[in-house]
């Protein structure tokens, strides 16, 4: 066995991970006649609930804001405990009077979960005249990522940090993130607790995969990556970046919130090259526009709900290999992607549904740079992984034929499945749920998707990294209040600086792409 732990920092990330481990439930077969696909071992630990029965719960660690939690806690599910017995004793014998926060209640969805039923095909279909329509999950009954959750968690999985005042704004605040993580870990002993706890319960722990908000968590990460490192050097990790609303090149000078914003991001970007065997970066959800990728969506795009949902989908898809039967290891994954050795970063896109390979051609969007790319336009890449799922063989051998560069295909009878707790944005609307009551509970049809994910080490890399670059240079060139920013001085930036342009540098060269000895900008020692 060869178990992968799972660490989201960040209510974005929370989102992602909240869809992608219903979607890990999803695939728990209770038939004898289905055959098993997914080693639900991977990413599960199984144990023994405090009433003796038999549990499966992720192997994850999940960090947030305590106001992000909703009403999560590990007061609630099979291994329930009172948060409040955390709380410090104290040194006082007169009267105390204490005062607690009422629980967050749930909202109706997770009532209704208990309810829940699959449709059986030996009962046939149900009589809708006497089987009432129960309101599906929209965007705007969704408060916080736990809303629609599906799963039980351990309670060494929930990490509380606590909240921000008002007048806080933590957004890109490089040391803060870095400070919240060495006080939690020193009273929490994070790292010698929950995580040492999920190891030592591993056969064979073969590394992890981290989802982050950069904003917020980056530089929490980046401390909890250095602190793994020091005991685990040689563990493979595959690390999903959540960019900043900051884009480079987009920024006001005045503008010292986006700055240390955009800062913070090329930060996080420097310390992942050291520390992590891949790194994915995404771009904030924040910055997604309408186009042609959407076209078979009706989707919110101020929704994380909904947003997080097709991101989670592409994350799950493209790391699939890693949990299937015939799994693939996470270091083999990791190390195809970074071609030269000093590369250690590639770029996810992909089409969301995707029922025919016609519609690749116009809708495959690029999560890294928000870019449209063309699956048949002979994109520049050094690398690319392809996972298709629920295809037939005609559109399978038509693939194969579109993408005949791709060095790594894999072809799953698998759809992504679509949970009751997953957005019904699909224009078709066969897609989208339709619950019902019924004698035997709440009647829900299994529902999934065909869809296509790719993973590439390519052009677009090198100019996210020049943008990064070029920025940092330009904070250099001229006059701003490094104070006021808060995060690096003058000399660091410099380095940042160099160092983001020697990853672009690593790609090599590509057509089209300014080197720093080829920018017409402000030389490197004027200001003005």
């Amino acid at each position: 066995m060869k178990e992968i732990i799972y660490i989201q920092a960040g209510n974005i990330s929370n989102h992602v991970g909240t869809h992608f481990w219903n979607a890990q439930q999803s695939y728990f077969i209770y038939s004898e006649d289905k055959e098993i696909l997914v080693d639900h071992d991977v990413s599960f630990r199984e144990g023994v609930s405090p009433r003796g029965e038999p549990t499966y719960c992720p192997r994850v660690l999940q960090f947030d804001r305590k106001a992000n939690f909703g009403s999560l806690s590990s007061a609630k599910g099979i291994y329930a405990e009172d948060e409040r017995d955390d709380l410090p004793s104290l040194p006082w014998d007169g009267a105390v009077d204490e005062i607690h926060q009422d629980p967050i209640p749930d909202i109706a969805y997770q009532t209704q979960l208990d309810q829940e039923t699959d449709e059986d095909p030996a009962l046939g279909p149900p009589d809708t005249e006497r089987s009432p329509a129960v309101p599906p999950l929209v965007a705007s009954d969704v408060r916080y990522w736990s809303d629609y959750n599906r799963v039980y968690y351990l309670p060494r999985s929930i990490h509380k940090l606590p909240d921000l005042a008002d007048w806080e704004a933590a957004d890109g605040d490089w040391q803060g993130g870095k400070d919240a993580f060495l006080r939690y870990d020193s009273d929490h002993a994070l790292m010698d607790d929950s995580f040492r706890l999920f190891v030592e319960e591993c056969d064979t722990f073969q590394g992890l995969q981290l989802c982050t908000d950069n904003a917020f968590f980056g530089s929490f990460a980046n401390s909890l990556l250095t602190a793994f490192r020091d005991e685990f050097p040689k563990q493979p990790t595959l690390i999903f970046a959540v960019l900043s609303d900051a884009v480079p090149g987009e920024l006001d000078v005045d503008d010292m919130r986006g700055i240390r914003k955009a800062l913070n991001d090329a930060l996080c970007l420097q310390g992942l090259n050291e520390l992590s065997t891949m790194t994915i970066p995404l771009q904030s959800p924040s910055s997604w526009r309408p186009g042609p990728w959407t076209a078979e969506l009706t989707t919110d795009l101020r929704s994380p709900y909904d947003t997080s949902g097709i991101l989670s989908a592409h994350i799950e898809t493209a790391t699939l290999s890693l949990r299937l039967k015939t799994r693939e290891p996470l270091y083999g994954l990791c190390h195809q992607l970074n071609v030269y050795g000093n590369t250690p970063f590639a770029e996810l896109s992909g089409a969301f549904p995707a029922s025919s390979v016609d519609a690749l051609t116009t809708r495959v969007h690029c999560f890294t740079t928000n870019q449209l790319k063309n699956k048949g336009g002979g994109s520049a890449l050094l690398y690319r992984r392809d996972v298709t799922r629920g295809w037939p063989e005609l559109e399978r051998r038509q693939f194969d034929g579109l993408s005949a560069g791709s060095a790594f295909s894999l072809h799953s009878p698998i759809e992504y499945p679509l949970p009751s707790s997953y957005p019904s944005f699909f224009r078709t609307q066969e897609l989208n749920a339709k619950p019902r009551h019924t004698p035997r509970g709440i009647l829900t049809h299994q529902r999934s998707v065909p869809m296509v994910s790719t993973l590439a080490s390519g052009c677009t890399l090198p100019h996210l990294f020049t943008q990064y670059a070029d920025f940092v240079g330009r904070c250099v060139q001229r006059k701003i209040n490094w104070e006021a920013v808060g995060i690096i001085d003058k000399d660091e930036a410099r380095q940042l600086r160099d160092d983001l342009w020697t990853l672009r540098d690593n790609f090599g060269e590509w057509p089209g792409l300014a080197s720093d000895e080829d920018d017409e900008g402000i030389g490197e020692d004027e200001e003005f």
